[in-house]
């Protein structure tokens, strides 16, 4: 842990109160990214950027596996930076780099998941090795909990775990009790806050709108539980940064693609697990 951390006064103070119910920004991530790496030290935008490689890998899988959506700008890689590196890699992220040879070479480094289990678990083992506190907390509790709700579908819907959990090089308890059974608060309170919670809105008769926004309240909770006594540090500014993503989200909704996104997710719950055969190696 880094005592001796940068310290951003105006551009914290700077920061304008957001709430997840917002219906308006005044600026996008996209626009707040661009400005960070003007005003934030080299080493501190590099964790800012880490928050954005989702984007990076939603495009990387789309281009590499051919499936032909949008193209999201918020990633770090341009749309012609990826095809190039996608016929030979070399500046890009060390996890995208096995990756791609994984998949070309038809050699999974998990056999028995699906090509996009395959490239999230390279994502995580990349992202937990950063040295920040928060960063490193942050994307082991987003991890664990979208395995506690996939478990939670997968003996809904008796789909096989192990073909569905994400897995990751280091040790995982949470990882290793839900493939154990049914997820339950007493054998994963130790090592996942909120899980009490996490489990409520899992419940089947939850609305879909109502559960979202739980999961979202959740992790918001965590940022403000983990950024407390961050006053003027980068971790205070990371926590804006998901923050903003996750209001972005909710803004979305509003428009014909937003509602469509949640008419799909209530029409295709059971089949979206069944990644294996759509991007099965041929």
């Amino acid at each position: 842990m880094n005592i001796f951390k940068n310290k951003y006064y105006c551009l914290v103070a700077g920061l304008p109160d957001i709430l997840i119910d917002d219906t308006k920004l005044a600026e996008s991530g996209y626009v707040f990214k661009t400005e960070l790496k003007q005003q934030l030290h080299p080493s501190d935008y590099k964790l800012v950027e880490l928050l954005f490689l989702h984007y990076d890998n939603e495009n990387l899988i789309n281009q590499l596996l051919k499936q032909n959506k949008h193209f999201n700008n918020y990633g770090k890689y341009s749309e012609v930076e990826l095809e190039e590196q996608i016929k030979e890699p070399t500046y890009i992220a060390d996890y995208m780099k096995q990756f791609i040879s994984s998949y070309k070479t038809e050699t999974p480094i998990y056999p028995n998941l699906c090509w996009e289990n395959q490239f999230q678990s390279l994502f995580y083992d990349y992202v937990l090795q950063t040295e920040n506190d928060l960063l490193k907390l942050w994307f082991k509790f987003d991890l664990n909990l979208k395995n506690i709700l996939t478990a939670i579908n997968c003996h809904r819907y008796n789909y096989d775990l192990e073909k569905q959990l994400i897995p990751v090089k280091h040790k995982n308890e949470v990882y290793e009790n839900l493939k154990k059974g049914i997820p339950k608060t007493d054998l994963l309170a130790d090592e996942v806050p909120y899980v009490d919670r996490i489990l409520h809105f899992a419940e089947p008769d939850m609305e879909t709108l109502e559960k979202e926004k739980g999961i979202d309240n959740i992790k918001w909770m965590f940022l403000d539980d983990h950024t407390f006594f961050n006053y003027f540090t980068i971790e205070k500014i990371l926590s804006f940064v998901i923050k903003l993503g996750i209001v972005e989200r909710w803004i979305s909704l509003d428009d014909e693609t937003g509602r469509k996104f949640f008419e799909k997710l209530l029409n295709d719950l059971e089949t979206s697990y069944e990644f294996s055969e759509e991007f099965g190696i041929k």
